[in-house]
């Protein structure tokens, strides 16, 4: 293998600090307490790719692993590769790449499973143990929760599995596609049965993270101050001469509270609103910038 220098995109430990990545996570990042981690049984899911031929296949079944939260992969008879190329697809995935064995076959391979599942597109005359997708799922995780170790096979880039690989399987299953166009890719493959597998798990009812400068709801006074800087915003640029002012601002007012404004949102409208008097005074087109939200006479009394 040719020598390389340290990828950048190597595994930060989970004692490491958050980084900017970590931060734009949409969910709860892996090492946060309340974060969905994987259950124990995903590690008796073997992913077993049959005579691989490309580094960047094998990087994109990686990627897909780490996604979904699986971890063990095993290659039947890969053709030769450097590691350095899958970690270039699928970056941050040394801890799945340094684990993956190689087998000289796929009998070899899949010695030590409980079952083993083919997934495979095509029609075969010879009499398959066929079962729906949405039943393998089922089968794997149940018997992975029972115990049991479960390989998930999938074939060659160019043809899929082979007859003699179909015969090393307990059963197959097909990913149902359009009838017109029904081929799917090897990452597709493994990213639709992992990513069933991971929702069996319930990795789909994570919750999105709360903003990190979340605001209070915006005050009825604070609305109020809002609104009447946006009426003198709309008379300084003389959009109310030819509309009911009344109807105009009525609308504008239901709008606005349909959208739920919080705070900042509001204080952020309310100087774009003033901004707009600012700009016309400075440019010599309104004389007078005028008073700034509500009048004395409409401001609520101090608390007491």
């Amino acid at each position: 293998m040719p020598d390389h220098p340290p990828s950048r995109f190597k595994r930060r430990d989970p004692v490491d600090p958050f980084t900017r990545r970590d931060q734009s996570l949409a969910f709860a990042p892996s090492d946060d307490a309340a974060a969905w981690t994987p259950p124990g049984w995903f590690g008796r899911v073997v992913v077993v790719l049959f005579e691989p031929t490309d580094a960047v296949n094998i990087g994109v079944v990686v990627r897909a692993m780490a996604n979904t939260g699986f971890a063990r992969l095993r290659l039947a008879n890969p053709l030769p590769f450097d590691p350095w190329d899958v970690i270039g697809v699928a970056h941050y995935t040394q801890h799945i790449v340094d684990l993956a064995a190689t087998y000289p076959s796929l009998p070899a391979a899949v010695a030590d499973a409980h079952l083993v599942i083919g997934l495979t597109g095509k029609h075969h005359r010879a009499q398959r143990n066929a079962v729906s997708f949405a039943d393998a799922l089922t089968t794997i995780a149940a018997r992975c929760q029972a115990g049991d170790t479960v390989a998930l096979v999938l074939g060659r880039e160019d043809s899929g599995l082979t007859n003699a690989a179909l015969d090393s399987c307990h059963m197959v299953t097909t990913i149902p596609t359009n009838p017109a166009y029904p081929s799917l890719n090897l990452a597709q493959a493994t990213l639709l049965t992992l990513y069933g597998l991971f929702e069996r798990a319930g990795g789909q009812e994570q919750q999105l993270r709360p903003p990190r400068r979340a605001a209070p709801p915006a005050s009825a006074a604070l609305l109020e101050d809002m609104l009447a800087d946006l009426e003198r915003a709309l008379d300084a640029i003389g959009y109310l001469k030819q509309r009911s002012r009344l109807a105009t601002m009525r609308s504008l007012r239901a709008a606005l509270a349909r959208a739920g404004l919080d705070t900042r949102e509001a204080a952020l409208l309310r100087s774009v609103f003033l901004e707009v008097r600012h700009y016309l005074h400075r440019h010599g087109l309104l004389a007078e910038l005028g008073p700034v939200g509500r009048g004395a006479a409409d401001q609520p009394p101090t608390s007491r």
